[in-house]
């Protein structure tokens, strides 16, 4: 019998998994299931699982990071991958990521799962002659990783280029020309979701690879959130350096665009860096986000302008004389002069040359703010993220205009569709009745006599969430008011709510409030006590 291990950041979901089929008649037993990244690892090495299933989108450590770690522990694992990304397809065509299946939650079937479990099944007995491969392809990514660092770190260049060489890559030219690549979120948001950013990541990186095979000297490397690329050559009259490098960099932005439809921002510094010094210019670039005001593809061919960027202090209440405004146009439903006000405030910005991190954080609190008056539900939480990201202002102000055109949708659908269906009344009162217990959207279609896959698509399009989120919203708005008005002990009141494990529910609760539970107990304290 093979032992099987479950790992989602939705406890729900868990619950879901392990009712959607019948294990033991697979031959299959699950040893193992948590909610933590953290608890996998542990429970990994307790259990030696033979097929891991993980959400991809996991706090810490995302699913693909746990599955590289559970293959250098164990390099015939299978696994199989959850998403909720509901355009998969585009990211299948360029990722090459050893998984055996990649399902989308909101759409998950029992047969597609077990089709999947059989699938990891046959595998299993077929993997014993790839496995040296496997670990010898894995390890030298991790020694790439030791690469990348030591020239961030700035090492002796000729321990550097001693440590390339046993990697095969050749850097025997003085001079280098660095890359590095990110994503436009404004493009992401659109058509992925967060949980998949790891995923989407891997898959740039693997076409940056694949088309350096065409290119001479140059290497793409992964460096966390971003794609770094290093071009090694030699002064030349007879070529063009800065051409090889620029189309390569052209090229792959082709590829992302056709094959993930994402398009990329770029800062490629062209002049003549020596190796030690790769890594100061790196360091400038990333920190300071030099392309901010430029543009999506910004080229130094002097790297003595990077030192030149000069940002200023975010004056306080820089954006305050817009809210009103934009509230404004909110409840006029007036998209239109939602973007010329978000336009005016990144002219505003630009002009004023405010340090971009700063203006971000500003235009976060300005956000924020305008949600909690106008959303019912705490929604589209993502857009807040991808704002930390962003590495240009156009890219910025894409994801803001988003933002606040989303919250003028959703109040606009929450205006009387609970009243006019009868089912979600039906559902209110199960949810109600089983509020202190962990309620999956399986309970609640069994209950409806409907099948699960069909009920998640309606309620979702019902509602405008999914099913989970809904529950654990609802029950974030009782927990705040139990803790205003109760004495109630945090164990007591996640208890009460269905939440077995405390940590859980103040991860669940900072989730959906912005906040920890003890964070909320101490300003709703305060404030009482300023009464």
């Amino acid at each position: 019998m093979h032992k099987v291990m479950l790992i989602d950041d939705d406890v729900p979901m868990l619950k879901v998994l392990q009712q959607m089929v019948e294990w033991e008649s697979l031959n299959l037993h699950v040893v193992g299931s948590t909610y933590s990244s953290a608890k996998a690892l542990l429970m990994f090495k307790e259990t030696s699982p033979d097929i891991v299933i993980t959400d991809i989108g996991l706090p810490k450590k995302s699913g693909i990071e746990l599955a590289a770690i559970f293959r250098q522990m164990k390099p015939d694992i299978r696994v199989i991958f959850l998403t909720c990304h509901e355009d998969f397809h585009y990211a299948q065509q360029a990722v090459k990521l050893n998984a055996d299946d990649y399902l989308l939650k909101d759409k998950l079937t029992a047969e597609q799962l077990e089709q999947s479990l059989k699938n990891s099944i046959r595998l299993l007995e077929k993997t014993a002659s790839r496995l040296d491969k496997d670990v010898s392809s894995y390890n030298r990514e991790l020694f790439k990783q030791g690469l990348i660092q030591k020239v961030i770190d700035g090492a002796p260049p000729e321990s550097t280029v001693e440590y390339a060489a046993q990697l095969g890559i050749s850097w025997g030219y003085p001079c280098f020309m660095m890359g590095t690549v990110n994503i436009k979120f404004s493009t992401y948001e659109r058509l992925y979701d967060q949980s998949n950013l790891p995923l989407i990541f891997y898959a740039i990186y693997n076409i940056a690879m694949e088309l350096s095979v065409s290119y001479e000297g140059i290497t793409p490397f992964m460096d966390q959130e971003k794609l770094v690329v290093l071009y090694n050559y030699r002064v030349n009259l007879a070529s063009n350096a800065y051409l090889h490098f620029q189309k390569y960099l052209q090229e792959l932005e082709d590829r992302c665009s056709r094959f993930l439809k994402l398009q990329l921002s770029m800062v490629t510094v062209t002049d003549r860096i020596g190796l030690q010094s790769l890594g100061s210019f790196y360091h400038q670039i990333v920190q300071h986000k030099n392309e901010f005001y430029e543009s999506n593809e910004l080229v130094v061919k002097d790297v003595q302008l990077l030192l030149q960027h000069i940002f200023l202090p975010s004056p306080q209440g820089l954006l305050d004389p817009y809210k009103s405004d934009i509230e404004r146009a909110i409840l006029k439903d007036d998209t239109e002069s939602i973007r010329n006000i978000v336009s005016t405030m990144g002219r505003n910005a630009q002009e004023k040359r405010i340090e971009p991190s700063e203006f971000v954080q500003d235009l976060l609190i300005l956000l924020r703010s305008i949600d909690i008056m106008f959303s019912k539900w705490k929604s589209n939480e993502a857009i807040y993220s991808y704002l930390s990201f962003a590495r240009t202002l156009e890219d910025v102000m894409e994801l803001v205009v988003s933002k606040l055109t989303h919250i003028t949708q959703y109040r606009q659908k929450g205006s009387g569709t609970a009243v006019k269906e009868p089912k979600l009344q039906i559902i209110q009162q199960f949810i109600d009745k089983h509020i202190s217990e962990n309620i999956t959207s399986i309970d609640m279609a069994h209950y409806l006599y409907l099948n699960s896959s069909y009920f998640s698509r309606y309620f979702k399009r019902l509602t405008g969430i999914n099913f989970t989120d809904y529950v654990h919203q609802y029950k974030m708005g009782i927990a705040t008011k139990m803790m205003k008005t109760s004495s109630q002990t945090l164990e007591s009141l996640a208890m009460g709510l269905g939440y077995s494990d405390r940590t859980y529910f103040s991860k669940v609760f900072k989730k959906y409030i912005g906040m920890t539970p003890s964070e909320y107990k101490t300003k709703h304290a305060v404030s009482r006590y300023a009464k």
